[in-house]
């Protein structure tokens, strides 16, 4: 399990994903810790959809949430934020349970 980040920059933004993508599930941060607590968690490292190289993807169960979610984490200078979290899609889940990208 990784190092904790920072939850302040997805507060505001994943709990309220709807308002910006219609049809979206909200992602309180509760749902994003219990994602990044899970054992069994994916840690796609550097994301695969990160320009920058500095962002990191996380999959995992949320069991207040019913479903996977997947947590976007950033480092910058030397810490870890959580920039965006939102239910996982087909691709996150296959890599969930699939272990990762080998």
């Amino acid at each position: 399990m990784m190092e904790g980040p920072d939850w302040p920059k997805l507060v505001g933004h994943a709990d309220n994903r709807s308002g910006g993508h219609p049809g979206d599930t909200d992602i309180p941060v509760l749902w994003a810790a219990e994602a990044r607590r899970d054992d069994n968690a994916a840690v796609i490292d550097p994301d695969y959809n990160s320009r920058s190289g500095q962002s990191l993807r996380l999959i995992g169960w949320s069991a207040s949430a019913g479903f996977l979610v997947t947590v976007i984490v950033v480092r910058y200078e030397g810490r870890l934020f959580a920039a965006s979290a939102w239910r996982s899609n087909q691709k996150d889940q296959r890599l969930y349970y699939e272990g990762g990208i080998s």
